[in-house]
């Protein structure tokens, strides 16, 4: 109970915080930020979170590794762990501010723009960079089980749309509390052209979704349209 009390205390303070953040354009938070970067976060010295450099676009500071200060639970400012991957915006010495765009690197979706805006960006892990770069085109998990749409014939049902799409016209992950998730409806399901390893149902609702008989029946039905 004390624990369900505290993650609420923490998503309101995040909420009242995230409301009082003023609303900038990308290009404007790069012109504001002095350093911006893909990182992965290694281990915990101290009170603080070494991060590797995958992909850099802006920053003198920013070198193979950088440190940042690991904040608690409840915080004001942003707070990044290790085995998780980033794109961060922050200014030298300071903790990242909760107002900026940085994110887990899976809900980042302005990747391109930054290298629009600065175009010498520098990659100092290829192969890291690259496997992140496939597994968010081509990964997706449900419950524990991970699906590579390159290593099978799949099906997604929207249920947001009601239509069945291709996965790179998903809906996108655009934050942690609404998640896409996935869930199997059928198996090797076979229509008059095709046939589909899996058909799977896609939403983006912070609810877990119920598959019930209707929910099948749409799913299936949209793989004939």
């Amino acid at each position: 109970m004390r624990l369900v009390l505290l993650l609420f205390v923490s998503l309101f303070s995040i909420s009242t915080i995230r409301a009082q953040c003023e609303d900038l354009s990308l290009k404007e938070e790069v012109a504001m930020t002095e350093n911006i970067a893909l990182v992965r976060g290694v281990e915990i010295k101290n009170d603080s979170v070494v991060l590797e450099v995958i992909k850099k676009w802006k920053g003198d500071s920013v070198h193979e590794f950088v440190k940042i200060k690991q904040e608690p639970v409840i915080s004001e400012y942003y707070r990044v762990d290790t085995g998780k991957t980033y794109l961060l915006f922050w200014f030298k010495g300071l903790s990242i501010d909760r107002c900026s765009r940085s994110s887990e690197f899976r809900f980042v979706h302005f990747e391109y723009q930054l290298d629009e805006l600065l175009k010498d960006y520098s990659i100092s892990n290829v192969p890291l960079y690259d496997t992140l770069l496939y597994r968010k085109r081509n990964v997706f998990e449900v419950g524990k089980q991970e699906f590579d749409v390159t290593k099978g014939k799949y099906a997604f049902y929207d249920v947001e749309s009601g239509e069945q799409k291709a996965f790179g016209d998903l809906p996108v992950e655009i934050s942690y509390f609404y998640p896409r998730r996935f869930y199997i409806i059928d198996k090797n399901v076979e229509t008059a052209t095709k046939k589909y390893d899996v058909v799977f149902a896609v939403s983006r609702d912070h609810k877990e979704l119920i598959i019930s008989k209707e929910l099948k029946k749409k799913a299936l039905q949209s793989l004939f349209k």
